[in-house]
């Protein structure tokens, strides 16, 4: 679907994007190759850490999501990592902080893009197609700051609860 095409409302300094626009969709690798587990780098799979290696593909900062199988759980990684093939490295331009493109996958509903009839799959092209409203960045931080304190109230509820 065109940009164009779109007749959202959006508040002022926002604009419409596609998600390729503002991250680059990383392609995992097998890690056979890599794999050494006295490597500086974790090796990711959509279900979390797998093992070591001594290479990277993703930068630090990226969010992870899976290719197939489990696509809708999505995990922010802070260091340089090695993503299978079964899982997308997700790195943020610089037109949005990381976390706020963390959250956005966490709130998207990937199962939207699965075209499949069997195991969930996603394509790079269906992720970058995604349509993205990006605030400017001192409302990303605001955002990302309210996001925050939120979070710490609900962590302090839950331990007042045990």
């Amino acid at each position: 679907m065109e940009l164009s095409e779109i007749d959202w409302t959006l508040p002022n300094n926002w604009c419409l994007c596609h998600f390729g626009d503002i991250a680059t969709v990383i392609n995992g690798k097998n890690q056979s190759k890599v794999e050494n587990p006295n490597g500086k780098y974790p090796i990711y799979g959509n279900g979390g850490i797998m093992g070591r290696a001594y290479d990277y593909i993703c930068p630090e900062n990226c969010t992870i999501i899976g290719r197939k199988g489990s696509i809708n759980n999505p995990i922010f990684v802070e260091e340089k990592f090695w993503n299978v093939d079964t899982a997308f490295g997700l790195s943020p331009s610089e037109a949005v902080l990381p976390r706020f493109l963390f959250y956005f996958c966490e709130y998207f509903d990937f199962t939207t893009l699965d075209s499949s009839t069997t195991l969930p799959c996603l394509t790079k092209t269906n992720i970058q197609q995604i349509i993205f409203a990006l605030p400017p960045i001192e409302e990303q931080k605001r955002i990302l700051d309210k996001t925050n304190e939120l979070f710490d109230k609900l962590n302090e509820i839950i331990l007042n609860l045990v």
